[in-house]
């Protein structure tokens, strides 16, 4: 059975994250009272889905997890997308993912390059702000 807290994976992901693409990055949900930073520069928001135990035999254990990272861009005004600021935080953790999978320095973790998906979308959070949504989705395997 693969014994990984899933902080553990949380904290790989945001490690990834934070300081590449942006400082405002949160874990589970999405906060409750935004920063001015979050409302102005936007956010990242990492969900962690159903850890999946794919071990074989004993002392073999291994698992999978898919993650999803949500960027909450807000819009220039008027509803209108904000090109630059989404293409920055497209690229940025297109590119944290993509040097994770070449790099890949964790021991515990890696990322599989074969079941990455992305999508966009519109949101409005808790006090009523308006966001366009990039989200990158992968799996993350555990060792």
């Amino acid at each position: 059975m693969v014994d990984e807290s899933r902080i553990d994976i949380y904290n790989y992901i945001y490690g990834l994250l934070y300081g590449v693409v942006t400082e405002n990055v949160y874990s589970m949900n999405e906060p409750q009272e935004l920063t001015e930073s979050d409302t102005t520069d936007g956010f990242i928001v990492i969900r962690v889905g159903d850890v999946y135990d794919n071990s074989e035999f004993k002392c073999e254990t291994y698992g999978r997890v898919r993650v999803f990272v949500e960027a909450y861009i807000p819009p220039i005004s008027r509803g209108r997308l904000d090109k630059a600021k989404y293409k920055t935080f497209e690229d940025g953790i297109t590119n944290a993912i993509n040097n994770e999978i070449e790099n890949g320095n964790n021991a515990h973790f890696s990322i599989q390059d074969d079941g990455i998906l992305s999508m966009d979308s519109n949101a409005d959070n808790n006090a009523n702000n308006a966001y366009f949504m990039y989200v990158k989705s992968f799996i993350v395997t555990i060792d």
